[in-house]
């Protein structure tokens, strides 16, 4: 099992966004300025065939996402990137070494390192964005892309926005697992003077035993002990 990192929790650029480096950072030894905390949270997962089935058969859209739109996208990235004096293609390429994909330019802090969290539960983690006071917004949807599979459940938490209707029985069935990897990326205010945070789960493993629990706790990340979580 990979050692787990916890990017520093201190802002950069006066507190716009997150800074990239480790704790304890050389940078920020007592976590100040505060990294800006989230407005809108992501929950993106992997779906296999059969888990695609089961939620466009509970009315869930699915949702084509381009080529020309995943380039607009990746300029906007890069775009924000060059603003805060950052390497797009840093975190990927120190990844996975390479940069083809036309979606792998980040602007955002990995907040759990490079690495993300191996061997990890999100079984709790809707109620403790409920707990924060962020609830179900816009339209979940199967995000599907043909040179990037598989397709992605997309969930966006707000707290400003209504409350929409979602398959939640099935929804905590399909997330009562073990994930062999989550990354939870911070992102920099956007135009809209928004702070997005995103949360990436990949790896399935139904047969495998979570090490850890994510957390969502006053506005930030943690991933606790499995054995310690109540």
């Amino acid at each position: 099992m990979a050692e787990m990192q916890y990017a520093c929790r201190a802002g950069i650029r006066g507190g716009v966004a997150r800074c990239r480096k480790l704790e304890p950072c050389p940078d920020h030894p007592n976590g100040q300025p505060p990294a800006p905390r989230p407005d809108v949270v992501l929950v993106k997962v992997n779906l296999s065939d059969q888990w695609v089935r089961e939620f466009t058969g509970a009315s869930v859209r699915r949702l084509d996402r381009s080529p020309e739109r995943a380039d607009a996208l990746a300029a906007e990235h890069r775009a924000r990137a060059e603003a805060l004096g950052r390497d797009a293609f840093a975190i990927r390429e120190a990844r996975e070494g390479k940069a083809e994909d036309p979606e792998s330019a980040d602007s955002g802090c990995p907040v759990f390192g490079r690495g993300g969290v191996q061997f990890i539960s999100i079984a709790g983690l809707v109620e403790e964005l409920e707990k924060a006071g962020f609830k179900l917004s816009g339209i979940p949807h199967i995000l599907a892309r043909e040179w990037k599979p598989p397709q992605r459940l997309v969930l966006q938490f707000t707290k400003d926005q209504p409350e929409v209707a979602f398959p939640w029985p099935l929804f905590r069935k399909f997330i009562a697992t073990c994930f062999g990897q989550v990354d939870v990326w911070a992102n920099g205010r956007d135009d809209r003077g928004l702070v997005v945070h995103t949360v990436n789960c990949g790896k399935r493993d139904d047969a495998g035993k979570p090490a850890y629990v994510l957390r969502f706790v006053a506005g930030d990340w943690t991933a606790e002990p499995a054995a310690n979580a109540p």
